[in-house]
């Protein structure tokens, strides 16, 4: 099936999940600095916002599983996470600190990676999240820039308020299920795309997506053979934890 010609879809192919994948501690600047090395050119992170409204990659609400401290990242101050170590992936310290967003965005556009960030409110943080991510996310990328970051979110608040603070920046609907009114409700939101558990995926939903002029991307492929055959089929993008074995 022909797309239409607003159909767009400006991102690389392959995007590493939460900056590196497993090559690197979750949401970390070492992580795009290894999808960089590996020859990936976009990166997914997560942004959520601490006691004192700064946005820094983060994925849970509390920091137990993936940094040396404890707690819930809403109730802890940015001066404090400044000096917090991640976790590697066996569980030892890193040398990488929790970064700011605006850490991350700078180091994907010295590195030339495009940025896909997901804003993961915490609970009951939805608007607050959603606004200034998009604003730190404005601030920090050129507009001239060829290639605009991506925001995304399960959150409908948080996409409502983040196209309200910065309505000129792309933004993607997350989902774990696709329903009858997911494109809809998309095209209500002034998405350019879906963002789909990869347990979705269908040759009809490409090809509806892409007639209602939307992009199509699915989370989390890590088998290879799946993921290039879902590509050939005219998917637009996948985020995996093994950009690796997505080589060009």
């Amino acid at each position: 099936m022909s797309t239409p010609a607003d159909h767009r879809w400006p991102w690389p192919a392959v995007i590493a999940h939460r900056c590196g994948g497993m090559l690197a501690p979750e949401n970390s600047i070492e992580g795009l600095l290894r999808a960089h090395a590996i020859g990936c050119r976009a990166a997914e992170f997560d942004a959520m916002l601490t006691a004192c409204g700064t946005p820094v990659l983060m994925h849970d609400e509390t920091l137990d599983r993936t940094t040396m401290g404890a707690g819930r990242v809403d109730a802890t101050p940015w001066t404090t996470l400044a000096a917090t170590a991640l976790r590697t992936r066996d569980g030892r310290v890193s040398q990488d600190r929790v970064p700011r967003l605006d850490m991350a965005l700078a180091t994907c556009l010295r590195l030339g990676i495009a940025a896909n960030v997901e804003i993961k409110p915490s609970t009951g943080a939805d608007v607050a999240t959603g606004r200034t991510v998009a604003q730190w996310t404005a601030r920090a990328w050129p507009e001239t820039a060829a290639v605009p970051p991506l925001l995304s979110s399960f959150s409908i608040a948080a996409l409502e308020a983040a196209a309200a603070a910065a309505p000129h920046l792309p933004r993607a609907l997350l989902l774990e299920t696709v329903g009858p009114d997911s494109l809809a409700q998309a095209r209500r939101l002034g998405c350019v795309a879906l963002v789909v558990e990869r347990g979705c995926l269908t040759q009809a939903l490409i090809a509806s997506v892409h007639h209602a002029g939307l992009g199509l991307a699915i989370y989390t492929e890590n088998e290879a053979s799946a993921g290039r055959r879902a590509l050939d089929d005219g998917l637009d993008a996948l985020i995996t934890d093994w950009p690796d074995r997505f080589p060009g």
